[in-house]
């Protein structure tokens, strides 16, 4: 894998779009990637990871916070690598799933995450996929390594492998673990602890049932008859569960079989003592009803005399009931007469006829009062008629009113609208006037409007220009104090550099330096030592100051062009632009003032002249409306004089009518009460001879009904009327006496007939004994009952044994696996964990990353040998320190001394090699791993600040060697000598709006 070019957005500690051609810096074949710390050199490692596999590695991939949080909301994340895979030209985009702006409406929506993978054939770039699934796996193919491998290869863990050099067995192991990346192991470990306490677990549950099922089968057993709570046998060991519960099951069969028998015993004698209670109960039973028989016929005997009454009675009235319609019509007939005759003289007194008057003279007078009427209904015409006239006079005078009532309103809205002209006109002519003086009013305020806000940006302006001079001339200043104060530190530093090397000679031992034995004057540190993380911040510090300064002065170039610009604009308006800042204050205000008046001015004038228009439409519309109202004044008044004359021609007209009408009335007030009066003495006349007519009818049908009631009751057998009516009874009365009658009788029959039973032929003394039958019969139930419960309770007893025996058995079957399973996972367990019969004491992941150390020292010993010229190398041990674990033991081998001693001992230049070493042993391993698939980029991450001059010089050149093959590396650093070593550099630059990066690929 090479990489060409990437392109990031919004990524990490990148705001906006940053761009790096590695084949630009791969001329170089070395290059320095640097940066203040947090600025975000480590991101464009993870973007090619990302690109690449979907994620970044370490603790940062398991955040998953890939956008960055400097980004504006509508710029997507995106990640672009151009590089060479398996041989052929690849450009992969990804963006991960994020929050975007929603396109319509407000909010955000989550956009899925999206990948392209494109590939250069024929001169231009073809899509390859869009799949996530199908891209990863042809990217995966192409590298041939998983994406672990790569971070492992891509960027060397030295720093890393520096801590493992000098930490402990526990530090140790967990270093290790993140750089081998052996969790899958460590997985193991826990999965067979789990198993082991899961199979544990299933042992003890199935126990504890068994000791449930042996806890059942002793209560069950321990259950006898009679008693609520018995004493249960003592449960046995599991072992012998199984023969012990067999015991108990015969024990209960037997003893239900016995129980059982009893109860068949027992059941004989209740049957003997239930059929002697039955005959007891039957001949108690033929005494009562014997008993009772004789005493009802003793009842109806005593009743005889009162029912031969009721006959007696019974047939009277049912001849009364055959003579009742004859009286009832006599007796109707009766009170009809009597109230045709209260009738008739109740009409005649209301026609005021004699009473003697027969009923065709009443008739007679009727029709003359009818004749009469029609006379009267003749003059009907003449009263409507002077009704019309009436109502005609009433119409013209309400006529008159309302045209009287226009009249009026119209002359006094002619009045004022006669009035409102004079002012209507006058505001015209204004208006018309304030148009007119319009235009140079308005011309006159905009130019004093935009002198006062060109003067108001000019003071600004100076302001701002005093401003930027004070800033620029303190930012300058503080420039040159931290580059002084910088070189300073430098220099301190590397005196404190020449004091450690002093510290280090020993006279007669050669120097490092010049290789001399004599140490004449030794340089001592006058102060604290100056470290190279202060030489650094003092550095990154002057450059911020001088990049503030640079930032100032362009904004004060700034403020004097707009100064000028502002200056020449009032010049050109007419308007003076003078330098001294109170005289343009006060000018300020002035032009402020009259631009505020004019305005005013302009404002009044065009609100008038926009009224003309509208005043001139009113204008004409009030002498339309004027002219009109006069009109319409001389229509009304003319209507209004003719309306009068109608009203008094009808009035005449209407007097002449009823004073025709009033002299055939007879005194009556108008027609209609004359007509009422002659139909009521007509309608009164002919009721009245109706009703005389109905009295005669009625006293005829009375004197027939009377004699037919008579002759009924006579054949009947009665001697009168009275004799009928004192003989009637209600038809419910005569029903209830005629079923008395027969219930006697049917009574009577019953009575004889029962006691004609043969059944009933027993005698009465002595009586059934009863009681003691029942007595007997509940003595031998209870016997019967008692034995069944126990046969019961024995019955069910042995059911129960006999079901929870193979419950148990079972149970027992089932626990054999689980047992010898669990000491299985526990033998496991015990051996991966450091215990049992492992002698090493090692854990499953210990081993393994023992393994891998040493298959890691041993490539590394290859790179540590040419590094030391052939001094040092690493080799793997298991040996335990004191009672600890073994397998992670790594001892150096000084070819010089011939001594292997700790690594722990290793000076800060050699334990820099050392993990150097071992990181690109580890490369080399997982390289070899992966198919020997060739990564043509290293990045190799910090510790060169620990080297001096010479050994910077090796490893230099040890990493100048890894560019065989055009291989590129990149040198992460904050180490300010490499910066003159390398000339190849990308610099990370941190800001407020987040972080940018500048790429330098020629020394310069």
């Amino acid at each position: 894998m090479r990489p060409h070019r990437l392109r990031v957005t919004a990524f990490g500690a990148f705001a906006g779009t940053v761009e790096v051609c590695f084949d630009d810096l791969a001329s170089a074949g070395l290059f320095l990637l640097h940066g203040e710390t947090g600025a975000g050199k480590t991101t464009l490692l993870d973007a090619i990871g990302f690109a690449l596999y979907g994620r970044v590695p370490g603790e940062r991939g398991k955040t998953r916070r890939l956008r960055s949080d400097h980004a504006a909301a509508g710029t997507p994340t995106e990640v672009r690598l151009e590089a060479t895979l398996g041989g052929r030209r690849m450009r992969i985009t990804r963006k991960p799933e994020q929050e975007r702006p929603k396109r319509r409406g407000s909010g955000t929506t989550t956009e899925q995450a999206k990948v392209l993978l494109e590939e250069f054939t024929a001169g231009s770039w073809t899509a390859v996929s869009t799949r996530a699934g199908e891209a990863d796996q042809e990217i995966n193919d192409l590298m041939g390594m998983s994406a672990d491998q790569f971070f492992q290869v891509v960027l060397l863990p030295q720093g890393q492998f520096a801590q493992f050099l000098h930490a402990d067995a526990g530090d140790r192991t967990r270093l290790l673990q993140r750089l081998f990346g052996t969790d899958r192991f460590r997985a193991v470990e826990e999965w067979l602890a789990d198993r082991r306490r899961r199979t544990a677990r299933e042992v003890d549950e199935a126990e504890l049932g068994i000791r449930d099922l042996i806890a059942r089968v002793a209560q069950v057993a321990g259950s006898q008859a009679g008693q609520d709570e018995a004493a249960e046998p003592d449960p046995p060991p599991i072992a012998e569960a199984a023969i012990w519960v067999a015991q108990l099951a015969e024990t209960a069969a037997a003893e239900s079989a016995a129980s059982a028998a009893q109860v068949t015993s027992l059941r004989v004698g209740l049957d003997t003592a239930l059929d002697a209670q039955r005959d007891a109960e039957r001949r108690q039973d033929r005494q009562r009803r014997r008993r009772d028989a004789l005493r009802t016929r003793d009842e109806l005997t005593a009743a005889e005399p009162g029912v031969e009454d009721l006959r007696r009675e019974f047939d009277a009235a049912v001849r009364a009931a055959e003579v009742a319609p004859a009286l009832a019509e006599s007796e109707r007939t009766a009170a009809a007469l009597a109230q045709a005759r209260a009738a008739e003289e109740q009409a005649r007194y209301g026609a005021g006829a004699e009473p003697s008057q027969p009923a065709a003279g009443l008739r007679a007078a009727a029709q003359e009062h009818v004749a009469k009427f029609g006379l009267l209904e003749g003059l009907r015409s003449l009263d409507r008629q002077a009704a019309d006239e009436d109502q005609a006079a009433a119409a013209a005078q309400a006529a008159v009113t309302g045209l009287t009532v226009q009249i009026e309103a119209v002359t006094d809205e002619l009045s004022r609208q006669r009035q409102q002209r004079p002012e209507l006109s006058g505001q015209r002519d204004a208006a018309r006037e304030a148009g007119e003086k319009l235009p140079s009013a308005a011309a006159g305020a905009d130019r004093y409007r935009r002198a006062a806000g060109d003067a108001n940006a000019l003071a600004e302006a100076k302001a701002d220009v005093v401003r930027q001079s004070e800033a620029y001339v303190a930012a300058k200043v503080e420039h040159a104090d931290l580059l002084t104060e910088a070189a300073g530190l430098r220099i301190a530093r590397i005196d404190g550099m020449r004091a450690e090397l002093a510290a280090t000679l020993v006279d007669g031992a050669p120097c490092p330096v010049c290789g001399s034995l004599d140490h004449p004057e030794l340089c001592e540190l006058p102060g604290e030592q100056v470290t190279r993380e202060q030489e650094e911040t003092a550095d990154a510090k002057a450059a911020a100051a001088s990049e503030r300064a640079e930032t100032i002065g362009a904004r004060l170039g700034a403020a004097d062009e707009r100064v000028a610009t502002l200056s020449v604009r009032l010049t050109e308006a007419g308007f003076a632009a003078a330098a001294e800042p109170a005289w343009l204050q006060a000018e300020l205000r002035q032009l402020e003032a009259t631009s505020r008046e004019l305005q005013a001015e302009a404002a009044e004038l065009a609100a008038a002249a926009a009224r003309l228009g509208d005043l001139q439409i009113r204008l004409d519309a009030l002498d339309a409306g004027i002219a009109a109202a006069e009109k319409r004044l001389a229509g009304l008044q003319e209507q209004r004089e003719s309306a009068r004359h109608q009203a008094a021609a009808a009035q005449q007209r209407s007097v002449r009518h009823r004073e025709t009408l009033a002299a055939q009335l007879e005194g009556q007030p108008d027609l209609e009460s004359a007509l009422a009066a002659v139909r009521a003495a007509a309608d009164a006349l002919s009721a009245a001879a109706d009703a005389a007519d109905a009295a005669a009818r009625a006293a005829a049908d009375a004197e027939r009904a009377a004699i037919l009631a008579a002759q009924a009751a006579a054949a009947a057998g009665f001697d009168g009327l009275d004799s009928v009516r004192q003989a009637q009874r209600a038809p419910s009365v005569r029903t209830a006496a005629d079923q008395a009658i027969r219930d006697h009788e049917a009574a009577a029959r019953a009575a004889d007939e029962l006691l004609a039973d043969p059944d009933l032929e027993v005698p009465l003394d002595p009586p059934a004994d009863v009681p003691g039958a029942v007595a007997a019969t509940d003595a031998a139930r209870k016997l019967h009952d008692d034995a069944v419960a126990a046969r019961d309770r024995a019955q069910h007893k042995a059911e129960q044994l006999a079901a929870l025996a193979p419950q148990l058995r079972a149970r027992l079957e089932e626990l054999r696996p689980l047992t010898d399973r669990a000491a299985q996972a526990r033998g496991l367990a015990d051996l991966a964990a450091g215990g049992g019969a492992n002698t090493l004491r090692m854990t499953l992941s210990s081993f393994v990353l023992a393994a891998r150390l040493e298959e890691v020292a041993a490539a590394a010993s290859e790179r540590l040998l040419k590094m030391t010229s052939g001094r040092y190398s690493l080799v793997h041990t298991d040996a335990r320190r004191g009672g600890g674990r073994s397998g992670l033991g790594l001892l150096a081998c000084d070819t010089w001394t011939g001594v292997d001693r700790d690594t722990s001992t290793l000076s800060g230049g050699e334990t820099f090699l050392a993990s150097l070493a071992l990181a690109l042993g580890l490369a080399d391993v997982v390289t070899a791993e992966a198919g020997g698939t060739r990564i043509e980029a290293l990045f190799v991450d910090e510790g060169f600040g620990s080297l001096d001059e010479d050994t910077l010089e090796e490893v230099m050149t040890v990493l100048d060697g890894l560019r065989e093959g055009g291989r590129m590396v990149g040198i992460v650093s904050h180490v300010a000598e490499l910066r003159q070593r390398i000339p190849a550099q990308v610099r990370v630059h941190k800001g407020h709006a987040g972080s940018h990066l500048s790429v330098r690929t020629q020394p310069g």
